[in-house]
């Protein structure tokens, strides 16, 4: 069985993007990922990750920033990035986006 790896940009093609200027066909989709990434990031990430995280994503810095903010490298900073996004994936996989992504392919 091959691995998936999750990505931001599948969810959101998957899903679609709600930019508030139009009547989102999906909302209940994109309500759901939203639920489901939120659980994940709260229950799958170490603190470290979830530092990382809010700072690059939330907060728009840069992983140098991130580094600097956090007293670490920034190649620290990228190796926290990546093991979190592939713990939200993995979480997410098994979720209800999950099974809504994976309905799609084959």
């Amino acid at each position: 069985m091959a691995v998936k790896l999750f990505s931001y940009d599948m969810l959101q093609n998957a899903l679609g993007q709600e930019d508030g200027t139009e009547e989102s066909t999906n909302l209940g989709n994109l309500q759901v990922a939203k639920a489901v990434l939120r659980s994940a990031i709260a229950q799958e990430l170490t603190q470290r990750q979830l530092e990382c995280v809010q700072l690059y994503f939330y907060e728009g810095l840069t992983e140098e920033a991130v580094g600097k903010r956090l007293g670490v490298s920034k190649s620290t900073v990228c190796r926290h990035l990546q093991r979190a996004k592939r713990r939200l994936g993995r979480a997410v996989s098994y979720g209800e986006v999950g099974r809504k992504l994976g309905a799609g392919e084959n």
